[in-house]
């Protein structure tokens, strides 16, 4: 448990830092507002804020300045920085004027409390790790920063028996960052998924099975600033219903880390059917995720997304050898992002544990892959072979039939509703 969620600090402000986006050049303050939207939205159960934006940081206040976060908010802080795209982390604390007189007054009256926490949750006697991280960026300041530091260090040592410096590994951190209109210092840091802010990156559909890797990938690719829509497949009525309620909860995970995506479920079964009828055995599955990649193209155009995402992983499946990948990729002209590409079972489900998806997906249930699949499918196919087989099915009556058969489903109760392209947002006027 955290020692510092059992002590009620009067935090009056928060600090966001991040990484990726100080690589930026003229556009940083577009990635910088991004961000700023995504706190927002997280944090929207903590009270309305005040944002000020400083190079390198976000601080966030209140917008009654006298109030204070609870330690109710503070506790939604620390669920939900971890959903901000962007973030690298985001402290609660106080943010004082950059005088020493203030830093100390703010030290000396928290210090204690947030020391005796440490103590009361673990052994007694047991040594507790301590660092101060100290960071001055106003050079006017009398101290510098190792200065500032050793002044605390030599403050508190001597009262507190139970700590010992480790500046590599410490348990109990203090930050204190002084700047030229501010001074801010925290207890904590709760890290965020860094990478960049949601909506930075254009948007794309997310292929979406029950499996554990897709809903890794959608994780991913929202990491580098894509907004995602989700499309999934099934084969009812020889898949389950569940089928399509794991799906939806695993969009509802997902959804999590970013602003609404739509979920579109596509009922394959007419088309297979077909493919079974008239195709070689060992190339269904093949001819199956081209078809995919076609439904999927055509939809990603309605919705107005750029490109493709697939949890593929090379070699994981019949379908995932370098041969098979790119004879699928053939069947569209958009771009497929992979991110998985490289990554083993293991980094994946950890990924997954992390993300909050692995205990859905862990649950097994029958997928459209599973329906009419061949014994022993194609590793290697040829595309020509491929495109062979296709030409004895009509391309644009398949298409039709299983577009027929798509819809959005609104979640959390997966009602079918008609598939409609996003309404288009009137320019605004000057």
């Amino acid at each position: 448990m955290n020692p510092l969620a059992t002590v009620p600090l009067p935090y009056n402000a928060l600090i966001c830092r991040y990484n990726e986006i100080a690589t930026k050049g003229k556009n940083r303050t577009h990635f910088e507002d991004l961000l700023v939207r995504g706190l927002r939205r997280q944090l929207e159960g903590i009270g309305k804020l005040r944002i000020t934006k400083e190079r390198g940081r976000i601080f966030a206040r209140l917008r009654d300045e006298k109030a204070r976060f609870t330690p109710e908010a503070c506790q939604i802080l620390r669920e939900r920085v971890p959903r901000v795209m962007g973030a690298a982390s985001v402290s609660p604390g106080f943010l004082v004027t950059p005088e020493m007189s203030a830093i100390e007054e703010t030290v000396d009256t928290t210090f204690m409390n947030v020391y005796d926490a440490y103590v009361q949750s673990r052994p007694k006697n047991t040594q507790i790790r301590y660092a101060m991280r100290a960071r001055r960026n106003f050079k006017a300041f009398p101290l510098k920063s190792k200065e500032i530091e050793i002044h605390f260090a030599e403050r508190f040592l001597h009262q507190c028996p139970q700590l010992t410096v480790d500046l590599n590994n410490p348990e109990m951190c203090v930050d204190v960052e002084v700047r030229h209109k501010r001074a801010f210092i925290s207890y904590e840091r709760i890290p965020g998924p860094g990478g960049l802010p949601t909506g930075s990156s254009g948007k794309l559909l997310a292929l979406l099975s029950g499996g554990i890797d897709s809903p890794v990938a959608c994780y991913q690719m929202m990491k580098r600033g894509c907004q995602l829509n989700f499309i999934t497949f099934h084969s009812a009525p020889y898949t389950p219903p569940e089928l399509l309620d794991k799906v939806g909860r695993l969009v509802t995970a997902l959804n999590g880390f970013q602003q609404k995506g739509r979920l579109i479920a596509v009922n394959l079964l007419p088309a297979q059917k077909l493919i079974r009828e008239l195709c070689q055995d060992r190339l269904r599955t093949v001819l199956y995720r081209r078809l995919m990649m076609r439904i999927a193209t055509h939809v990603a155009r309605m919705l107005g997304d750029q490109a493709l995402a697939t949890g593929d992983n090379i070699g994981q499946v019949a379908s995932q050898t370098l041969e098979n990948l790119s004879v699928i990729s053939r069947a569209t002209d958009l771009l497929i992002m992979r991110p998985l590409l490289t990554f083993d079972k293991f980094e994946t489900v950890a990924l997954a544990n992390k993300i909050g998806t692995f205990d859905i997906s862990k649950h097994e249930v029958p997928d459209s892959c599973t329906v009419f699949a061949p014994q022993r499918p194609a590793t290697a196919s040829i595309l020509e072979d491929v495109e062979a087989e296709e030409a004895k099915l009509d391309a644009d009556q398949i298409l039709t039939l299983c577009l027929a058969e798509t819809h959005q489903l609104e979640l959390p109760d997966l009602t079918p509703i008609p598939l409609t392209e996003p309404r288009k947002r009137s320019p605004r006027r000057a």
